[in-house]
């Protein structure tokens, strides 16, 4: 009993409307709104309770900056659990009449990074040759800028995301990034866009990656108590030597469709989806002779959620997900052999809890993650916690 108090007055939320915490406490549903949504569609930033600041933390995120310039490093950078689950971060929005504004630090893409990390060894689990580990290099010091206008039912807002560095020392690492995303929510509809307008890291050791141009999108409507939603993602990059030869090349398109139902009393919800995913990747190695490999999947991915007002002051969340492969949805092909079933996967069934006390206007989050996986533990309660003052 003493263990929860002390848990109760670590943690605090004071309406439904948190952080990333919360949002990773409820296995990132697609319906969800809240501050941390903003990112992908900043019409979000209107339905969130009034003007906010936000204050994130995580793992490592104090830990010196990733690109060190130690003429030393020559493989993944120290503290590479920095990441866009374990960074810090913050946000803050105003109002101004009708209108919105937003200034985001250190919230990084979440598709700018994971083609980076895409580039390093996990693209070798294809059954090709690992590209060059330069992916593990993460956008450093991103800021995102923001603005909308609410006019009756409907509403709209775009963003810009920014990033630059450059290293003069040691291996001269190099990175960028920029990108927009634009979003509106009309009654029971809403739409989202991002596109991605750079990415690209290099250093003297592993050459460059350069990313092609990212899109993803998505639709949602409810229906009573139904989200029906729909998702489109098309991604890729390429990689070259120090001397300008390409080395490699990656691309993938995704979309897929999805139903959550949600049931909300007394200032608790339960909700429960599931969808059908679609994706399809392919890996290019060169110069010449030049290998590919093409995977196409079909999942259906599955959430179960549950946040409860256990008490006027304390708030209790929690979620489960998991990603079904369906029979023979799996397959692979190559330049050098013929197309073939793939097995369907490692266990991917992942569970996040979270908690939270209600505190006039001051929000305190906190969730049982470390890096973004399921932890138990004391040192993994506040693997992940955030901020929020509403005013």
């Amino acid at each position: 009993m003493k263990k929860l108090l002390v848990i109760a007055v670590a943690l605090a939320s004071v309406n439904a409307f948190a952080t990333r915490a919360r949002v990773n406490a409820l296995g990132n549903s697609v319906h969800l709104i809240d501050t941390n949504t903003v990112h992908s569609n900043p019409a979000d930033m209107f339905f969130v309770g009034g003007d906010y600041v936000t204050a994130e933390a995580g793992v490592g995120s104090s830990a010196a900056g990733i690109g060190s310039g130690d003429v030393t490093q020559v493989g993944p950078p120290a503290n590479t659990a920095r990441d866009g689950q374990n960074n810090a971060e913050g946000m803050v929005v105003r109002s101004w009449g009708d209108a919105k504004a937003g200034l985001s630090i250190g919230h990084m893409s979440t598709l700018a990074t994971s083609l980076r990390n895409l580039a390093g060894a996990t693209v070798a689990q294809g059954g090709l040759n690992a590209l060059p580990s330069r992916g593990s290099f993460l956008q450093q010091n991103p800021v995102g800028l923001f603005y909308g206008m609410k006019a009756g039912d409907l509403a709209w807002a775009a963003g810009l995301n920014y990033s630059n560095f450059a290293s003069k020392t040691g291996i001269n690492e190099k990175e960028t990034s920029m990108g927009l995303v634009a979003g509106m929510r009309m009654g029971a509809m809403d739409a989202r866009l991002g596109l991605g307008l750079g990415n690209t890291y290099q250093n003297d050791i592993d050459g460059k990656f350069e990313g092609t141009s990212g899109i993803t999108g998505a639709f949602g409507y409810w229906l009573d108590t139904t989200y029906l939603s729909a998702n489109l993602t098309t991604a890729g990059f390429k990689t070259s030597s120090t001397t300008g030869v390409d080395t490699g090349k990656y691309q993938s398109t995704s979309y897929g469709v999805s139903a959550t139902n949600s049931l909300k009393k007394d200032g608790s919800e339960f909700f429960y989806g599931a969808g059908l995913q679609s994706t399809e990747a392919k890996i290019t190695q060169g110069p010449a002779p030049t290998a590919e490999k093409t995977t196409t999947t079909l999942n259906v991915p599955v959430t179960l959620g549950l946040e409860v007002d256990a008490t006027t002051w304390l708030v209790l969340r929690g979620s489960v997900t998991q990603s079904i492969p369906l029979l023979g949805s799996a397959k692979t092909s190559t330049s050098t052999s013929t197309s073939s079933e793939t097995g369907p996967g490692s266990t991917n069934t992942a569970f996040a809890a979270g908690a939270g006390l209600k505190f006039n206007k001051i929000t305190l989050d906190g969730t049982m993650l470390a890096g973004g996986s399921q932890t138990y533990g004391t040192n993994a309660l506040l693997g992940q916690v955030g901020l929020t003052y509403m005013f």
